[in-house]
Parts: structure tokens; sequence; C-alpha cells
């Protein structure tokens, strides 16, 4: 099964981005080029796939939860691991940026860890902290970690991304962080993300 995706063209550096749950894979996308930095990007459209026939298999938003939404589920999140790391394999892009946002932030460190030969540099933001520690075992620890990106672009992520910090470097990876500490919703938070991203890609922790 093949992830379906937005493949948008473009000058610069390539980036792979994982929206957040309820949220279009066209909106993260945008704020990813926004940055000026990034050209072809390619956005999957959460975890939805297709037969080699081309038949739609309808899914979730990269990973299911639980029944009476009690958690989530680490079966699913190991397959959507796997998907994305199976999309970079098959786009074969020069050290992209491996993007996430939400649920999708998570899915992309568990990628970028797992396959650090196909990303040049993985950010990831919003993820939720008690959600990393359901990635497979088998993502820590495999060889040099990519540059990551801990961002938190909420006004109240800091506490948030204190204990994500924590959960990455228990295993050792190395992560810059950003916390957006304004307000007004997405329409001022988006830009400062994306200036965040850029001056980091541009200080050499992400290209």
């Amino acid at each position: 099964m093949k992830l379906a995706y937005l493949d948008l063209p473009g000058e610069g550096a390539p980036a792979v981005v994982l929206h957040r749950e309820a949220s279009p894979a066209g909106h993260a996308a945008g704020v990813v080029r926004s940055t000026g930095v990034f050209g072809r990007t390619v956005a999957p459209i959460g975890d939805y796939a297709y037969y080699p026939s081309g038949m739609a298999i309808g899914g979730i938003c990269w990973y299911r939860l639980l029944p009476g939404y009690s958690g989530t589920d680490p079966i699913s999140l190991a397959k959507a691991v796997v998907q994305v790391c199976d999309l970079l394999d098959d786009l074969a892009l020069d050290g992209p940026l491996l993007a996430g946002f939400g649920q999708g932030a998570v899915v992309a460190l568990g990628a970028g860890l797992l396959r650090p030969d196909r990303v040049g540099s993985v950010a990831a933001v919003d993820p939720h902290p008690d959600h990393l520690a359901l990635l497979p075992a088998a993502v820590w620890g495999v060889g040099d970690p990519p540059s990551v990106l801990l961002a938190a672009s909420g006004p109240d992520g800091a506490s948030a991304l204190d204990r994500s910090l924590g959960a990455v470097g228990d295993h050792g990876v190395d992560a810059a962080t950003w916390c957006w500490e304004g307000d007004g919703g997405e329409e001022t938070a988006d830009p400062a993300l994306a200036e965040a991203v850029r001056v980091w890609w541009a200080d050499g922790r992400g290209g």
C-alpha cells in the first residue's frame, strides 16, 4: 500500500510534511513553504493509502485513538512510521526536511530517527510528549540521528516542549527548541513558526 500525497513543485530544498490531526495537508505544507527555503514539498494525506489498483483505502489520521479516546494505538503508530519510511524510500529526495505537526510530528520524528540516511533534518511541531513514548523501540539508536527541531506553536506549549525534549534526550537525541509566546491564533503563530524554521535551517542545524 502506498500513501496518498500532494506533490507541490518548486525551487529550493525538498521537504516532506506530515499534517496534524483534523487539519488539511495543504495547510501544513503552506507553513513550510512560506519559509522561502523549501521547493518541492510532498505532503502525505494522513493515513490514507491506495491499493496498487488505485482503489482508495479509507484510513485514519496517522494513528487511531483507542475506544473512548483513552489513548492512542502504538500498533497504528508503528504502521504510520513504516509507511512514511517507505514513502521516503520511494521518493529518494536529497536530504529533505521531514516536518510534522501534532500527531504527524510524532510520526515524523519516528521515521527520521529510523531512516536517518533518508532525511536531512526533522522539525517536530507540537508532538504530544506521552505519544513519543509510544514510538517503537526500533527507532531509537539506529545510527547518527538527523538534526531535530522541537517546536511548540501554541501559547501554552512550554511545559509540553520541556517534556518532549526530555523524552528524546533520554535516548541521546540532541534537539534544538523553539516556543511561540504570542497570541492571535494561526494567523500569528504560523508566520512565527515559519521564521523559526527558516532561521534554524539557515544556521546549519537543518541543512
